[in-house]
């Protein structure tokens, strides 16, 4: 029974010991509080020599505890001992007239102060033996005063059989105030932890806690926000910015970024970042945001393994508590910026010669005419399309033709200078705008190199063998009419008309000859 009580209190010590270390500077303060009492009360019995004899030395060794071994339960027991020590001593300096009712006040000082039942029960025997052995050397005649009469044996009978009851009313007590301060303690160090963002890290509940309702509410609280990190799909962390370290994750984050073993290294020299400089960065931008806040900033961060991924990282600082902490949270858009790449593409590419299409050939003329209008930097248009390329689609198919067009999409961007913009319109159909063009005939030369290109052999892979197609081109240059887009392309789509009713496989200018 004794070794359970013990266990049961030990269980509570770790959690209680900062409490304790304030209660054990406490008790030096009363020790000093009371060696004054026993001093003012010496000159009534002429006891200074019992004053210096006692009570000096118990607050030499409190004070040396004190500072040596705050907390500890010897020091406890020893600052409760003193405490009835030195009530034994007022005891003796009023001639055992407050016997009774000065115990009595020691040990609700030593409750209150440590909330023990070890300590009541220390103070208890040390008040016992105090009336024993100094009660019955009172009782033979020796000038020391407990009780304030002579029947020794029949006072501390009754003096144990009327405290017994208070004794165990006090250790009660100190049960469940130590429960109470223990749960507030806990409480207090769960609501740190969970506002320093640990919301794993945590000491062995004593056997008892499941009837504290503090303790309970507050575990079931930090219960529910794992809860909410756990379901969160946006990977969460929360950094220790005084130390740079990482004080918590979600599983989001694991899933995200993998397992790190950086416990040893500052964040920001992690290696989840690909520029080093990142995180010193964001701290500066930080402390010149207005709400302590980033969000949705575009950072390339390496998982554990080292594989690079594009990411959107907000961060949100809180300076009020201490340490200041700072809530990192990372969505990968790898896949995101794939897709809108995609859709892009499919928006504005040819997906089978990887050229601009009709949407952004029209983009290219509206800018290369903004150009002419502001600037007076001229333009043409050059219209061309395929002669030939039927045959190989009826006697090949039409995967040796979908080749035929991408061999020339691809010549046709390597003909072309790095300003112009060559686009498939479909079919076998194309479009090539020429940027800083200074007149007609350097556009209709620009439209021969581009036939002559696309005449060369093709060897087909499809089929292993060697095709040849011609070109027609319809050359619009701007000067030659108004500076519009759909009446350029009229323009060059009428001349490549007349260049293929004049023989094909040449190249015909707008306006057309007469």
């Amino acid at each position: 029974m004794i070794g359970r009580l013990l266990a049961a209190e030990t269980a509570f010590d770790p959690l209680l010991h900062p409490y304790r270390v304030r209660a054990d500077r406490i008790m030096v303060g009363m020790n000093v509080f009371l060696l004054f009492v026993c001093l003012v009360l010496a000159p009534l019995r002429a006891t200074f020599l019992s004053v210096l004899l006692v009570g000096l030395p118990t607050l030499s060794l409190a004070f040396w505890l004190n500072r040596a071994h705050a907390g500890a339960l010897a020091t406890r027991l020893f600052m409760a001992s003193g405490f009835m020590i030195f009530t034994g001593l007022i005891i003796h300096q009023t001639g055992g007239d407050i016997e009774a009712h000065f115990s009595a006040f020691g040990l609700i000082g030593v409750l209150l102060y440590y909330r023990d039942w070890r300590t009541i029960v220390v103070a208890t025997v040390v008040i016992y033996l105090h009336h024993l052995v100094l009660g019955y050397a009172q009782s033979l005649g020796a000038p020391i005063y407990v009780f304030d009469n002579d029947r020794f044996w029949a006072t501390f009978g009754i003096h144990i059989a009327y405290f017994l009851p208070f004794i165990g009313m006090m250790v009660y007590l100190a049960i469940w105030l130590r429960r109470e301060g223990y749960e507030s303690q806990h409480v207090i160090a769960l609501a740190q932890r969970i506002l320093q963002g640990n919301l794993v890290e945590d000491e062995q509940p004593v056997s008892d806690e499941a009837n504290m309702p503090l303790i309970t509410a507050v575990r079931m609280m930090k219960a529910r926000l794992l809860d909410l990190l756990r379901v969160m799909p946006v990977a969460a962390a929360v950094i220790r910015i005084d130390t740079e370290t990482i004080v918590s994750v979600n599983e989001a984050w694991v899933r995200t970024i993998g397992t790190l073993d950086d416990s040893q290294t500052r964040f920001g020299a992690s290696p989840i970042w690909a520029d080093p400089a990142t995180w010193d960065s964001l701290m500066a931008r930080m402390r010149e945001a207005s709400y302590k806040l980033l969000d949705k900033i575009e950072v390339m961060l390496r998982k554990a393994d080292g594989t690079p991924f594009l990411c959107e990282l907000s961060l949100i600082l809180h300076e009020e508590i201490d340490p200041v902490m700072a809530i990192l949270t990372i969505e990968d858009i790898t896949l995101r910026r794939k897709t809108e790449q995609t859709m892009q593409r499919l928006a504005y590419r040819d997906m089978l010669t990887d050229l601009p299409n009709r949407v952004s050939l029209h983009a290219a003329i509206e800018l290369a005419l903004e150009q002419w209008r502001e600037r007076s930097i001229p333009c043409a248009v050059v219209m061309m399309d395929l002669d030939g390329f039927k045959p190989v689609n009826d006697t090949y198919g039409h995967d040796a033709g979908d080749e035929v067009l991408r061999v020339i999409g691809a010549r046709l961007q390597h003909v072309n200078r790095a300003s112009d913009v060559a686009a498939r319109l479909g079919g076998d159909e194309f479009a090539i705008v020429l940027n800083d063009c200074p007149g007609a005939a350097a556009a209709a030369e620009v439209a021969r190199r581009l036939i002559e290109a696309v005449a060369r052999p093709i060897r087909l892979a499809v089929t292993n063998v060697t095709v040849k197609v011609g070109a027609s081109a319809g050359v619009a240059h701007v000067s030659a009419g108004e500076a519009d887009p759909e009446v350029l392309l009229k323009n060059a789509d009428c001349a490549l008309y007349a260049a293929k009713a004049g023989g094909k496989n040449r190249v015909a200018m707008f306006p057309l000859e007469s």
